[in-house]
């Protein structure tokens, strides 16, 4: 009981202090950890599972928690240079963590859903094409990108701005 309370009070803690980009976190953190296990699965059951091939998986993961624990510091410069140098009329909450995040997040489920098809879970159509258009929503939101608004990328020759 009392290590249920103690988790309790830490994750109120840090919800309360970062929000919802906390469970984003945590939802990525899961998603890293069920991905390996079961890539890891599917390896043995075809009898392709090597200590060297999870080594890298590890690494590749610590690589990816490092891209994410960038992002936020970028995210937390521009924050800092938004509140004191470029005072913008907005407060800056953030844009490079919480789009790396859901990206992040996306392209695990992508891993986790081929695994377990592996495994012989059978996953539907559906489910794989909307986590495809998840990932490319997320990798579109570049603000150089067109989008399928009226917006005008940044290159545009007619204005040099995007237009509304």
């Amino acid at each position: 009981m009392k290590n249920r309370i103690s988790f309790s009070a830490v994750t109120q803690i840090f919800s309360s202090i970062m929000s919802w980009f906390f469970w984003l976190i945590i939802v990525f953190f899961i998603a890293m950890v069920f991905d390996y296990v079961t890539g890891s699965l599917a390896a043995r059951k075809r009898g392709e599972w090597r200590s060297t091939r999870a080594r890298e998986g590890l690494y590749h993961k610590l690589g990816i928690a490092g891209a994410l624990i960038l992002a936020l510091l970028i995210d937390i410069v521009v924050g800092l240079a938004a509140d004191t140098v470029i005072r913008l009329p907005f407060p800056f909450r953030g844009l490079f963590s919480p789009l790396c995040a859901v990206w992040y997040i996306v392209t695990e489920f992508g891993s986790i859903t081929e695994n377990l098809d592996k495994l012989g879970a059978g996953i539907p159509a559906f489910m794989k094409k909307g986590l495809a258009l998840l990932r490319t929503a997320a990798e579109r939101s570049d603000p150089g990108e067109e989008c399928a608004c009226t917006c005008k990328r940044k290159d545009d020759k007619t204005k040099g701005k995007r237009g509304r």
